[in-house]
């Protein structure tokens, strides 16, 4: 992972929480980066808002501060099958989270 102007996604399911004043609602990721995550939940904000995530690895647990860039919301029963869930950018995240998340993605081996 380098700081260029494209960050590599990485596929990966990772349990978070997230919210406005604190992370209370949970949801997983489908995949993420040093920049950003897309999050699955039907649980959506706005773009343009700034929410907590609290990412829970399995050794750890780290909040980052993000601007949702965008979101889509879909009928409660249809949830299962369509897409849902927002994509967000943090806002400097910093050389620690890069480091875990480096971690994270080499101990998964080669998924």
């Amino acid at each position: 992972m380098t700081s260029g102007s494209r960050q590599s996604r990485v596929r990966g399911r990772i349990r978070v929480r997230f919210g406005e004043t604190r992370p209370e609602r949970m949801a997983f990721t489908m995949n993420l980066s040093a920049s950003g995550a897309f999050i699955r939940t039907n649980n959506v904000y706005a773009p343009g808002r700034t929410i907590k995530v609290e990412f829970n690895f399995e050794d750890q647990a780290t909040i980052l501060i993000a601007q949702v860039r965008w979101a889509k919301k879909v009928p409660p029963q249809l949830a299962h099958l369509l897409q849902c869930g927002m994509g967000v950018r943090f806002i400097n995240p910093g050389p620690e989270w890069e480091a875990l998340l480096v971690k994270w993605s080499s101990s998964r081996g080669s998924h």
